[in-house]
């Protein structure tokens, strides 16, 4: 992935300003009117000490007060177009925004799980809202800032080489050093920034795991350690800020000096004009009025550099984001599975991860049938949790095809596959908010009826009305409120809603006590029904039930049957039972 402002990430940035044309329009409109506006204000200001105090007649009071009227017209004309062009500017900003975080959210949901293996939830967040800020900034100010500079500037140089172009000339001798400076300031600022962009990322990681992981540090007392480790990235951060700020000082103070050098020099020059009788004390006057209006676009310019490096970095971080292709794709005639049996064929199947050099399971084979309850044991990391992972297309096999109701899983729709599956995890994940959307979250349409059936058939609704706001009692981040068999029950309810054909069950009650497991078993033996079942499991309770167990060592499956059958084999099965291990 390339760090660099391209050419097709530069059209992608300017993409953004199509849906909001008329929008961008009237911002750009009010911004050339403010900068005519400050234009025209020394103009007339000079025509004032010229020709109307200069020559004073019968007629100057009349002429005073039209310049007057002028004047006051020409700065509410500036004050409205500032208004105008803040006020759309900023929204523009904020509905570009908007849709770039609803862009990026969508592609991070569509990135595959060894994508999010890679990129912890803290450098998602910083992009997705950190940089997003940045990039607001740049896209509402950037256009408007760059056009009103160039109209300042070169409006200012042609309006005085019209007055006086010897002294014009000088005024603006200093513009190439100016010029020159921003040019080797750009690339300070691009580095610095980046750099800073990576270390907030970086701690904005070490929070969100240490806040995510509170429990277990206090459990461990390890608060000292774990502010230690932050201290050490917030040192990192800091430090790269303030890089970033003398850079800053040194390039600010250095365009902050110029409209003081450009008064010097009109006033010095403009003075040995006046003695050669070459100027007159009006024009210069009118000079010095001009060579003090360029301080607001010299002002602009600083901001604007503060910006575009900001939003830049920002942007290619962004665009880093966007450009990273999904790992999983389904294929180009993807079908539906309209009327799931819930067949599953392993075919020759292998899979290692990206970066990995070893097997996690090697050339497995192996049908099950619909409505079938199978069951995989062995040892810890023996690839037990990536049979279920490449069922539900987590990942795609490295070798092999693995065939649902025979089509390829390759060329199911996604959507469609993932309908179809329902995982009860070890590890369950419960969204903060009620315990009616927790559940509903298995059926997005369903009825209150229909939660609380399936709530019942978790075995979870006696709890839920227990309590004092029953359905609607908030849960918690995480539902930390929910004890581990709540949470379970909730996850299983889920997915009574949701009524998929096929169900994976991956450790899903090792964690719990005694009590909530037969609770909880007796919730997944009703799930069970006529579903084809894969359960990933430890307990001997779990397994001896399923109608195939698969026996995995080494990466392959060793030994399959029913649990007497195997144990009559007296192998490798045998020895885990007898071992205590099952």
């Amino acid at each position: 992935m390339h760090s660099k402002f391209t050419r097709e990430r530069f059209l992608k940035f300017l993409s953004y300003y199509k849906p909001h044309k008329r929008i961008f329009v009237i911002d750009l409109f009010f911004a050339v009117l403010s900068a005519v506006s400050v234009l025209l204000f020394p103009l007339i200001s000079g025509y004032i000490t010229k020709e109307v105090l200069g020559l004073w007649s019968e007629d100057t009071i009349h002429k005073l007060s039209v310049a007057g009227q002028l004047l006051f017209v020409i700065t509410l004309v500036k004050v409205i177009s500032n208004i105008i062009y803040g006020w759309y500017g900023h929204a523009m900003g904020a509905k570009m925004e908007a849709t770039m975080r609803s862009e990026l959210l969508v592609h991070y949901e569509a990135l595959s799980f060894s994508f999010h293996s890679k990129n912890s939830v803290g450098k998602l967040m910083t992009v997705i809202s950190n940089d997003l800020t940045n990039m607001t900034e740049l896209f509402h100010h950037a256009p408007e800032d760059f056009l009103m500079t160039i109209i300042k500037f070169f409006g200012s140089f042609l309006i005085l080489a019209n007055i006086n172009l010897e002294l014009t000339l000088i005024v603006f001798s200093l513009l190439p050093l100016l010029t020159l400076v921003t040019y080797h300031a750009d690339k300070k600022f691009e580095n610095a920034i980046l750099a800073n962009k990576e270390d907030l990322s970086r701690m904005n990681e070490h929070l969100e795991d240490m806040l995510s992981g509170i429990r277990t540090v206090k459990a461990l007392g390890n608060e000292r350690f774990e502010a230690d480790r932050f201290e050490t990235q917030n040192k990192a951060y800091t430090d790269s800020k303030c890089r970033f700020y003398k850079i800053e000082s040194l390039f600010y103070e250095t365009l902050e000096s110029y409209p003081q050098f450009l008064t010097m020099l009109t006033v010095f020059f403009g003075a040995l004009l006046i003695g050669k009788g070459k100027l007159d004390v009006p024009v210069l006057i009118t000079f010095l009025l001009y060579v003090s209006s360029l301080a607001e676009p010299i002002r602009i310019s600083m901001n604007f550099m503060k910006l575009f490096e900001n939003g830049k970095a920002a942007f290619i971080r962004f665009m880093e984001m966007i450009e990273t292709k999904p790992s999983v794709l389904a294929g180009k005639d993807s079908y539906r599975l309209e009327h799931p049996k819930g067949e599953i064929i392993f075919d020759h199947v292998s899979f290692q991860y990206e970066d990995g050099n070893e097997k996690v399971i090697d050339d497995i084979s192996l049908q099950i049938s619909s409505s079938q309850s199978v069951a995989f044991v062995g040892a810890s990391g023996i690839g037990k949790t990536t049979i279920g992972a490449l069922i539900a297309r987590f990942y795609d096999v490295t070798n092999g095809n693995i065939l649902i109701d025979g089509l390829e899983i390759k060329n199911i729709d996604m959507e469609s596959l993932r309908e179809n599956i329902g995982i009860v995890q070890q590890e369950v994940y419960i969204f903060s908010g009620t315990i009616k959307d927790n559940i509903r979250v298995g059926k997005l349409n369903a009825s209150d009826e229909e939660i609380e059936e399936a709530a019942r058939l978790a075995n979870i609704h006696e709890f839920i009305c227990s309590l004092p706001e029953q359905y609607e009692s908030l849960v918690g981040t995480k539902g930390i409120k929910l004890s581990g068999g709540q949470r379970q029950r909730i996850s299983i309810a889920r997915l009574f809603l949701k009524n998929p054909k096929i169900l994976i069950l991956d450790e899903a009650t090792s964690a719990l006590d005694y009590e909530s497991e037969v609770i909880v078993q007796q919730s997944i033996e009703r799930l069970m029904e006529e579903r084809t079942t894969i359960m990933i499991a430890h307990r001997y309770s779990t397994i001896k039930s399923a109608d195939t167990i698969f026996v995995m060592v080494d990466k392959k499956i060793m030994e399959q049957g029913t649990h007497e059958q195997l144990l009559d084999r007296n192998g490798e099965y045998a020895r885990l039972c007898s071992i205590g291990t099952l």
